[in-house]
C-alpha cells in the first residue's frame, strides 16, 4: 500500500536539493558572466559555458515544477490519478516513481 506521507517526504527531499542546486548554478552563472574576456575563443567558451547553466537551470526548474503539481495532488487527495485520463496510476509505476503524473498506457501516448 501507498504511504502518502512517505511520498511528501521524497518529494520534499528532492525539491530541497533541487533549490539548492539551482543556487548553485546561479552562482555558477553570475562567476561565468564576471569573467573577463580577451580573446574570441574565450568569448565562445564563455557564451557555451552560459548556454549549459541555462539549459541545466531548465531542466531543474521543470523538474520543480512536476515535483509541486504532485505536492499539490497529494494535498488535495487526488495523487496517483492520471492527469489525461483520470484512471488510478498504478501502484508499481507511484513506487517507482513518486513524482508519476500519468498512467502507463497515457504515458506510453506521450513518449509514441
Amino acid at each position: 500500500m501507498i504511504n502518502l506521507e512517505e511520498i511528501k517526504n521524497k518529494i520534499l527531499k528532492e525539491k530541497e536539493e533541487i533549490l539548492a542546486l539551482l543556487e548553485n548554478l546561479e552562482k555558477e552563472e553570475q562567476e561565468v558572466l564576471k569573467e573577463d574576456v580577451y580573446e574570441t575563443s574565450d568569448l565562445a567558451n564563455k557564451y557555451e559555458a552560459r548556454e549549459d547553466l541555462h539549459f541545466q537551470k531548465e531542466v531543474l526548474e521543470k523538474r520543480l515544477e512536476i515535483l509541486e503539481r504532485v505536492l499539490k495532488k497529494i494535498d488535495e487527495g487526488t495523487h496517483g490519478k492520471c492527469e489525461k485520463c483520470g484512471q488510478t496510476i498504478e501502484e508499481k509505476r507511484i513506487i517507482l516513481d513518486p513524482s508519476a503524473l500519468y498512467c502507463r498506457k497515457c504515458s506510453e501516448k506521450f513518449l509514441a
